[in-house]
Formats: structure tokens, sequence, C-alpha cells
């Protein structure tokens, strides 16, 4: 591991560990830099604030690892591999939502919002006519998956994830399929709306 990814873990570390006394919004950099060993100045090298420590950690410890070779066959299993992972440390998860949670959807959001758009963007390519909908309604429809996935991710959070990952992820699948089969038989007459 590189020199810079070991600092960078150190104050992920210390992050995590004042999140176990104290709320998010509450904790200064200075107290970061303070448990995690290092000076202030180590810490706007690598981070501009704590708020993109934490979009770092996210990014490292959640979604890259679980979410880089995303697919229609695999969505699922990656679904539950990081709502497990949130469970796993909950109370970290827990305490950044509920106290960073304006940040956290806006970037969940933007990550979210261009899965979509690039699974939209297959479905486009594989359709016989090249066209489902036009580019303005295509990010209409990436945004309103986005926000349907991230607001019952974030409320999952919130309240405690309660419901086991794999309950999750199989209604969302559940859900999806409903979609597709009503898509489809739209689409080929059997039903109008």
């Amino acid at each position: 591991m590189a020199e810079s990814n070991i600092t960078k873990k150190a104050l992920a570390d210390s992050l995590k560990l004042l999140t176990r006394e104290k709320s998010f919004d509450k904790i200064a950099v200075g107290e970061i830099t303070e448990k995690a060993g290092v000076n202030r100045q180590t810490f706007y090298y690598h981070f501009k604030d704590k708020y993109e420590l934490l979009e770092w950690i996210y990014d490292t410890e959640v979604i890259e690892p679980n979410l880089s070779d995303l697919s229609f066959d695999n969505w699922d299993k990656k679904m539950c591999a990081v709502m497990s992972l949130l469970k796993k440390d909950k109370g970290f998860y827990i305490n950044t939502v509920k106290h960073a949670d304006e940040y956290l959807t806006r970037t969940f959001l933007e990550k979210a919002e261009g899965i979509f758009s690039n699974a939209i963007a297959v479905v486009r390519e594989q359709m016989p006519d090249r066209k489902m909908l036009d580019k303005n309604s295509e990010g209409i429809l990436a945004k309103f998956f986005a926000y349907g996935l991230c607001g019952t991710m974030m409320e999952w959070m919130v309240t405690g994830m309660r419901e086991s990952p794999e309950y999750m992820t199989g209604t969302f699948r559940d859900i999806l399929s409903a979609c597709e089969k009503a898509a489809y038989e739209y689409k080929t007459g059997e039903i109008e709306l």
C-alpha cells in the first residue's frame, strides 16, 4: 500500500473511531488528526474537509470493491454485498448517514444516476429500433431510479438496518421484475395504461 493510502487509511480509521463517541457533524478535523497521530497539514494534503474523507471511505470500502464489475446478471448480489458491508459496521454508517445526510445523499445520487444511465444505454443499444426514450427522458428515468434506490437505502440505514440485506435485495429484484414485466406487456399491447 502506498504511503499516501496508509495515511488516508489512518485518517479513515480515526474518523470511524470518533463516530463511536459522537455524531459525525460534531467531529472536527483536529480531532481526526489527533487520533490518527498526524498534523492538520497532513490531513489537508489528502482531503479538503471531513466530507471528502467520508466520501473516500465510502468509495474505497463500499463502492469500488463491490460495484466495479456490476452487470444485469449480478446487480442483486452486488447490492447485497454492499448492504452486508454497511451492516457489519452499522454504527459508523448509520451515524454518518444521519449526520451528513445531505452531503451523502447528493454523492450517492450522482453515483447511482451514473450507474442507471449506463444501464439505460445498454438497454437502448439492445433494442431493435435503438430508441427507447429521448436523451432528456432517459436522464429523468435514471434520476427516478437513482432517487428510488438511494432513498430506500438511506431510509433502511437511518432506521437501523432492521431488514436483512438478503430481504432488501430480494425485494428490489422482485420490484424490478414486476416493472420489467409491466413494461413488456405495455410495449406488446397486452396491457394499456
